[in-house]
C-alpha cells in the first residue's frame, strides 16, 4: 500500500492500528483469564469471583477496539452473494452508500455511546457484581470504538471518492487489488 498523504488520515490509520493492537491483547488476555479460573475452579476446587466479568469486559473491548482495525484492512464480513454479478461502477456506488450508511450509524452510535458513558460517570455507576466495577471504564469503550471506526470509513469514503490521490487505507481498495 502507498504511504498516505493526508497527516489526517494516517493519525486514523495509526490509532486504528493502536486500537487493533490493544484488541488482539484484549482477546489474549481474556483467554488467559479463563484458563486460570477453569485450572483454579476445576482442579484446585478455589472459587472464583472476578475472572468472567473481566473476561466479558476484555471481551467487549476486543469488539468495539477491533473494529476499526478490521475496518482499515478490509477484514469485516462482506456478504456479496447478491452483488457479485452487479457491474464494477455499480458496485462501487453501491459501496460509498453502504458506507456512508455505517459511518452515520457509527457516529450514532458514538454520540449515544457517550451518553451512556456520562450517565454512567455521573451516577458512579457500578457493576452488581463483587468486583463493584465502575462502569465509565467499560462504558468508554463504547464511543471510543465507534468514533475510530466512523473515523476509519472516513478514510475508506475519501479513497472510494478520489482513488487517484492516494488518500485512504485498504478498506477502500477494491478485492483482488
Amino acid at each position: 500500500m502507498s504511504e498516505l498523504r493526508n497527516p489526517f488520515f494516517r493519525l486514523i490509520n495509526r490509532l486504528s492500528q493502536i486500537s487493533g493492537y490493544v484488541a488482539a491483547l484484549s482477546i489474549l488476555a481474556a483467554t488467559l483469564i479463563i484458563v486460570e479460573q477453569v485450572v483454579v475452579r476445576y482442579v484446585f476446587k478455589i472459587p472464583t469471583i472476578w475472572q468472567v466479568e473481566t473476561a466479558v469486559y476484555l471481551l467487549i473491548a476486543a469488539t468495539f477496539l477491533g473494529a476499526p482495525y478490521g475496518l482499515k484492512e478490509n477484514a469485516h464480513i462482506n456478504i456479496d452473494l447478491f452483488i457479485v454479478n452487479v457491474p464494477a461502477a455499480a458496485r462501487r456506488k453501491l459501496d460509498i452508500v453502504t458506507s456512508a450508511i455505517a459511518l452515520v450509524f457509527c457516529f450514532f452510535l458514538a454520540y449515544r455511546g457517550g451518553v451512556m458513558w456520562w450517565e454512567a460517570f455521573e451516577g458512579n455507576w457500578r457493576s452488581s457484581s463483587l468486583l463493584s466495577v465502575p462502569l465509565v471504564y467499560p462504558y468508554a469503550l463504547i464511543p471510543v470504538g465507534m468514533f475510530l471506526t466512523g473515523l476509519q470509513y472516513v478514510v475508506k469514503g475519501a479513497g472510494m471518492l478520489f482513488p487517484n490521490n492516494r488518500t485512504a487505507s485498504r478498506a477502500a481498495q477494491p478485492e483482488g487489488r
